[in-house]
């Protein structure tokens, strides 16, 4: 790489281009808009001799460019993008990028739920083993920026979305995990088939001295399992059965079977983390830990003391003997089927918000099965209701914002309840992102009387 174009000004194109300057590349940064909040960390790069334009986007920003770094928002679609495949030029994301300049092995983790929590659980492995790592990725973290400054014998835990990996080329991870695959970002990938096909990329460098976790529940998981084989080790992930190797739940136990060892780590009770799907994330961080050559007692140790992140079934506070949960981070179907039945009983869901087009039919038979009564709101709030009517949900209230939502919420509930904001949609209708809007329902929830 002599001179790269980095499309976007977010944290992975600017992190990128760190990286890049760091190794005399010329670089380009280009975005629509100047949206980079820390002046000095623009200033600094223009000191390092990185260049920056911003507004529209056109075929002469390739001019004299032999690599393109994009961002994650970036479809392939992009005219800029399309222009440089079409002249053969080297197109890749920063995880590519990441992959380029590290010495260290990358244990990475993708899936359409449980990301984020996975990685953060196995982050915590790694540094509570003493290990030189880094925690990067698709958290809001540059990885490429982390990934260089770890040595050969240090870990890195990176998540990583389908996004990420459209644009690699030699990426390939010591070990790796696909969680699961449940429609999502369709707007992006349009079709089940090429999303599906995006997240299998993160295992095709992977060879036999390689190992990939795959989720033996999961519908993708056979023909997933097929290409794999070919060319790298295959291990199963299971929270109701027991696997020959992988990671499993045995009753109440999480159970890591490997190369003939059966390690028996704790009981779920031992753990602050409840539900199936957070089961599901500890055994996948536990044996990807376990690769990575973290000790047993450490992994035990950190899902003890491990509790759930904000925004991922979140407990908030009993009032009146009622619970309070923000499941923000539940921005598709999947993720909010985990979070309503996470509890062993019926909720009162609060759902709704930017539609992201998903077929809605299972989606409604699970919402019939775990809820009391479904408050919905937000752009979605219309198809929601037609679909759960059509499915024979009972209780159906519309509300026009957040504090009405919680409101409602409390009126209906009675002294046991469970109220949980999941809402199976993005937040962009409402809020910036899904941050934004879990602090919001935890900032009404926290001021009922």
């Amino acid at each position: 790489m002599k001179s790269v174009l980095i499309l976007g000004a977010g944290i992975s194109g600017l992190g990128a281009a760190h990286v890049l300057l760091r190794h005399n590349v010329k670089v380009l940064i280009s975005d629509l808009k100047d949206s980079i909040h820390d002046r000095k960390e623009k200033d600094a790069l223009t000191e390092l001799g990185a260049s920056f334009r911003f507004g529209s986007q056109s075929l002469d920003l390739l001019d004299g460019v032999d690599t393109v770094v994009v961002s994650p928002v970036i479809p392939r679609e992009n005219p800029v993008v399309a222009e440089a495949f079409k002249r053969h030029m080297d197109v890749i994301s920063e995880v590519e990028l990441a992959y380029r300049v590290t010495k260290a092995p990358i244990l990475a983790i993708t899936g359409t739920n449980g990301k984020t929590t996975t990685t953060t659980l196995l982050g915590s492995m790694v540094s509570k083993s003493g290990r030189p790592f880094a925690l990067a990725g698709n958290l809001g973290i540059s990885l490429s920026r982390e990934a260089e400054l770890v040595p050969a014998n240090g870990v890195i835990a990176a998540e990583v979305s389908s996004f990420q990996l459209e644009f690699i080329k030699t990426f390939k991870p010591r070990s790796a995990v696909i969680l699961n695959i449940t429609p999502d970002h369709l707007e992006r990938h349009h079709t089940m088939e090429a999303y599906v096909a995006a997240k299998a990329r993160i295992f095709e460098n992977m060879d036999e001295s390689d190992c990939l976790l795959l989720n033996a529940e999961d519908s993708y998981t056979p023909e997933l399992k097929k290409q794999a084989e070919t060319h790298t080790h295959v291990c199963l992930l299971s929270t109701r059965h027991a696997v020959e190797e992988g990671a499993f739940l045995d009753g109440d136990v999480l159970v890591i079977r490997r190369q003939g060892k059966e390690i028996r780590l704790l009981h779920t009770g031992e753990m602050k983390l409840k539900g199936l799907q957070n089961y599901e994330d500890a055994l996948a961080a536990s044996f990807l830990a376990y690769e990575g050559g973290v000790p047993v007692d450490v992994i035990v140790s950190v899902l003890k003391d491990f509790t759930s992140l904000p925004n991922r079934i979140e407990y908030v506070r009993t009032l009146h003997d009622v619970e309070y949960y923000n499941d923000s981070k539940a921005t598709n179907t999947d993720a909010a089927e985990k979070g309503m039945s996470a509890f062993g009983k019926p909720v009162i869901l609060i759902a709704g918000g930017y539609d992201k087009g998903t077929p809605l039919e299972e989606f409604m038979e699970e919402v019939k099965k775990h809820t009391k009564h479904l408050i919905l709101l937000g752009a979605a709030a219309d198809r929601f209701e037609k679909e759960a009517k059509k499915a024979g949900v009972s209780s159906i209230h519309r509300v026009s914002s957040m504090k009405e939502a919680v409101m409602t919420g409390q009126k209906l509930a009675e002294a046991g309840d469970i109220v949980i904001l999941s809402p199976a949609c993005s937040s962009f209708d409402m809020y910036h992102n899904m941050e934004e809007r879990g602090m919001d329902f935890k900032r009404i929830v926290k001021s009922l009387t």
